[in-house]
Parts: structure tokens; C-alpha cells; sequence
């Protein structure tokens, strides 16, 4: 597989890359669901209402502010830690990705907790002091040769990680793993995403970009089903004068 050569690039240049690779993201989406639509005449399955993304749905009629805040701010940034973290990582980046984990675990030992918000502080007091932790316990140099590993198989970690990506986000539809025709076809936008995500990490060398990535990707997302929401429960009071 071809794995894109890290180019040192301008802030402008790679926020042009980043937006034409979101634009590339959304024909993909466009030409698939195209395609579903017609291979589902033959083949129904592909598609089903069974499985909707209630938790979701029901956080956006609940409290959309927390759905803004763990969808929009939480999500892309250490969910591309977590993937695309070990993607040619540097130290700081390798660092990062063992904190963001450390967060993750926190958060299923959490996960009885009925106290969302600050169970959102405690994510981010976590995260920090385990990359300042971990700052104190790791050198540049004992990371080196892990580095370089990663360095060298950064085609393979990038088709499994954006694969990984999307099969996780099945629990967006289901309580426990599942999988089938409909949920392959649910998650392949996730992936196709992932794959984009690894893209820009690997074309600019830098974490911040694919989390930029996610965030647009997630912030229309969401834009649109506050839209529809409130369009459903306000018919035509947006179009008011």
C-alpha cells in the first residue's frame, strides 16, 4: 500500500489540504449511500430501521449541550489520538496517545457515574496528568526505537486503525457487538472517514489537522440534526420572517 510522504507544509497549505480532503470525504459519502440505495432494491438487508443511534438521538432532545461538547470538542480530539496517534508518531504524540487511553479507561470505570459534566473535568484532569506523568518517565530516546517500528509499518496501522474506527463506532447502534449487512454498511461512512483521517495525519506529520477533520466532519453532522430537530418540533418558524 502507498503511504502518503509527510510534507512540511505552511498552516495554509494544510488547512487547504485538510478542506479538500473533507470535500473528497463528502463525495464519497454521496457516491455510497447512492450506491446503497441501489443495490438495496436487490439486496434489503443492506438496509435497516432496527438499528437507529437512540443514545444519540434521545442526548439530542435531552441536553444538546452536552452532545455538542463530547460530539463536536471531546470526540475528534482524542478519539485521532487514540487512531491515528501511532501513525509515524513522534515522542510527544506517542505520549499522547498512551494519556488519551488512560482517559478512556477512566471513563468505563466511570461509566455507572450519572454526573456527565464532571465526569468530563475528571477526563481532562486524567489526561493531563498522565501525559506529565509520563513526560517524567519516558525519554525521547526509550521511545526511539518503537518509533521507528511504527515508522516502518505505518501502511498496515493505517488501514487497521481506520477499520478499527469503524467497527468501535457499532455501539453508536447496538448495546453489545454485533454485526451485519446493515451494520457494515452503517459503520463504512466511520471508516471511510478514518481513512481520511490517516491520510492527513501521514501527508502533514501532525495530530492537528485529522483532528480538524473530525471536528468538521462532526460539527455538520450534528449542525444538521439540531436543524431537523428543531424544524420537526418548530415547523416552518425558521423560515419566518
Amino acid at each position: 500500500m502507498i503511504v502518503p510522504a509527510f510534507q512540511p507544509a505552511s498552516a495554509v497549505q494544510n488547512t487547504r489540504t485538510t478542506f479538500i480532503t473533507y470535500a473528497i470525504v463528502w463525495a464519497s459519502y454521496f457516491v455510497f449511500f447512492i450506491l446503497i440505495g441501489i443495490l438495496s432494491t436487490w439486496f434489503p438487508e443492506l438496509v435497516s430501521n432496527e438499528f437507529q443511534q437512540d443514545g444519540i438521538l434521545e442526548l439530542l432532545k435531552k441536553d444538546p449541550l452536552r452532545l455538542i461538547i463530547s460530539a463536536i470538542i471531546i470526540a475528534p480530539i482524542f478519539e485521532e489520538i487514540m487512531f491515528r496517534g501511532l501513525l509515524c508518531p513522534s515522542h510527544s504524540e506517542l505520549l499522547l496517545f498512551m494519556s488519551a487511553w488512560m482517559g478512556f479507561f477512566f471513563m468505563l470505570l466511570t461509566g455507572g457515574l450519572d454526573y456527565p459534566y464532571l465526569k468530563m473535568v475528571g477526563l481532562a484532569v486524567v489526561f493531563v496528568s498522565s501525559y506529565y506523568l509520563f513526560q517524567l518517565w519516558f525519554s525521547k530516546k526509550s521511545s526511539e526505537s518503537l518509533r521507528k517500528w511504527f515508522h516502518r509499518y505505518a501502511g498496515m496501522l493505517w488501514v487497521i486503525s481506520s477499520l478499527v474506527f469503524g467497527l468501535v463506532h457499532i455501539y453508536n447502534y447496538v448495546d453489545s457487538f454485533l454485526l451485519n449487512a446493515a451494520l457494515v454498511v452503517a459503520i463504512i461512512p466511520r471508516i471511510l472517514i478514518g481513512f481520511a483521517a490517516g491520510y492527513l495525519k501521514l501527508r502533514t506529520g501532525v495530530l492537528v489537522w485529522p483532528i480538524l477533520l473530525h471536528f468538521l466532519n462532526n460539527a455538520v453532522a450534528i449542525g444538521l440534526m439540531l436543524f431537523f430537530e428543531y424544524w420537526q418540533t418548530n415547523p416552518g418558524s425558521i423560515f419566518r420572517c
